[in-house]
């Protein structure tokens, strides 16, 4: 009768083998959700109309409830909230309807199959929502355009980790936390990469996947996209974490594009922009979930 295998055992072969399957492009990336491909679709065709656009969302009942609840967010700041899948559409335009769309389709990414696979998923679906509100505040507060385009690439950000967690569970029916998080470090951001890439999404964005999280990084002098990531990754990082591990504040490339009158810290490494108005925060957070 063969012996069990220790756990540490059974962990490194586990990565093991969902790290071979990654080095040799053996992976079913996830594929991006039929309702989000056909909002993409009808936006890049010239005749499609608000009416048509909504024609098509309105298939999707939980979709379009999302819509409504999230298209409130003070984000958006309308002087009456739309109340109406068409109101939302109208008043919001294509671009930032169809960054909504993609972060409720973001959902159902990934199929799981256990407890396990669950609570990992709504790890990184927290901190997803998490940074895309943060980054979404930031990007309105320092003036900041286009917002949608910053939703969508913190959005698609984590799609690397989601293709880590189905790459596990093709490998074993429980995923391992351990594994996962160790994954995630090591090839999060190049299966991100390459799903982004075989969906056809801006190279902008794909840039932003690789560059993010690189704290003396920017991309030119002016205030850009992964400067509103860095500094949304940064404080999402101290929002979600007991402990976290990061390099003092004033020394992020993406902190001197700030205005002087905004650096204020009154605690350590912590804006007063972030912390002044965390019940902003909070609220668009909700919206978003």
């Amino acid at each position: 009768m063969t012996a069990a295998l220790p756990p540490e055992a059974n962990l490194q072969v586990l990565f093991q083998e969902v790290l071979d399957r990654v080095l040799n492009d053996d992976l079913r990336l996830p594929s991006m959700p039929d309702i989000a491909i056909d909002v993409r679709v009808a936006i890049s065709e010239e005749n499609t109309t608000c009416e048509s656009l909504t024609a098509i969302i309105a298939k999707d009942p939980a979709l379009t409830a999302y819509l409504v609840k999230a298209a409130s967010s003070p984000i958006y700041r309308r002087p009456v909230p739309p109340k109406t899948l068409a109101d939302v559409v109208g008043l919001l335009g294509f671009s930032a309807t169809s960054s909504l769309v993609m972060i409720h389709s973001t959902r159902n990414m990934v199929e799981l199959n256990s407890p396990i696979a669950k609570e990992l998923f709504e790890h990184t679906w927290e901190r997803l929502i998490v940074k895309t509100s943060v980054a979404s505040f930031l990007a309105q507060k320092l003036k900041y355009r286009p917002v949608e385009q910053v939703q969508m690439a913190m959005l698609l950000s984590e799609v690397g980790s989601l293709s880590v967690l189905s790459a596990m569970m093709e490998a074993s029916e429980t995923p391992d936390t351990q594994v996962y998080f160790q994954m995630c470090r090591q090839y999060s951001k190049r299966l991100g990469s390459a799903a982004l890439t075989k969906w056809g999404i801006d190279s902008t964005i794909v840039d932003l996947v690789n560059d993010c999280g690189q704290w003396d990084l920017s991309w030119n002098e002016e205030l850009n996209l992964l400067d509103i990531a860095n500094l949304a990754l940064y404080s999402t990082v101290q929002l979600t974490s007991e402990e976290p591990l990061l390099p003092e504040l004033e020394s992020l490339a993406a902190f001197s594009k700030i205005p002087e009158d905004l650096h204020s810290c009154s605690k350590p490494n912590w804006l007063d922009l972030i912390v002044d108005n965390d019940e902003e925060i909070q609220t668009i957070i909700s919206a978003f979930r």
